[in-house]
């Protein structure tokens, strides 16, 4: 019994759908421009704002304290001494008194050490002081 393969074989040539295609660059076109829109600031008014002496200078970016497990001291992932990192502590306080600190200690650090630094900058003039810790799983 010889079968004839022929017949399944499919007849029509297949087609290239091009309005589907059209359809889905349209609707990504679409998802990009509302993205943009929301990323983009909108500054379509010149404005000059009043002046006032109390006003407060813009938020900063929190200074980051690292302390390792060897006793390491790292500020926004430069290492330092622990004078030349009171040094600059005392350098962005005078800058913006505002300035917040985020201690990141390691949970092998020495509690002396990280007590000590604690102190350091609380002379320094740290008024807002932040330690990190990462959240239960």
């Amino acid at each position: 019994m010889i079968m004839n393969l022929q017949s399944f074989r499919m007849k029509t040539k297949p087609e290239f759908m091009i309005i589907p295609m059209i359809d889905i660059i349209f609707f990504l076109l679409v998802f990009f421009m509302m993205n943009s829109l929301q990323t983009v600031a909108q500054k379509a008014l010149s404005v000059q704002l009043p002046q006032a002496t109390s006003a407060s200078a813009p938020a900063q970016l929190p200074v980051v304290f690292t302390l390792d497990a060897e006793g390491h001291i790292t500020i926004d992932n430069n290492p330092m001494s622990i004078d030349q990192a009171e040094a600059m502590i005392k350098q962005r306080i005078q800058e913006n008194p505002n300035a917040s600190v985020i201690l990141q200690a390691d949970k092998r650090a020495a509690h002396g050490q990280v007590v000590a630094i604690m102190d350091m900058l609380k002379q320094s003039g740290v008024k807002r002081l932040a330690i990190a810790a990462e959240q239960k799983g």
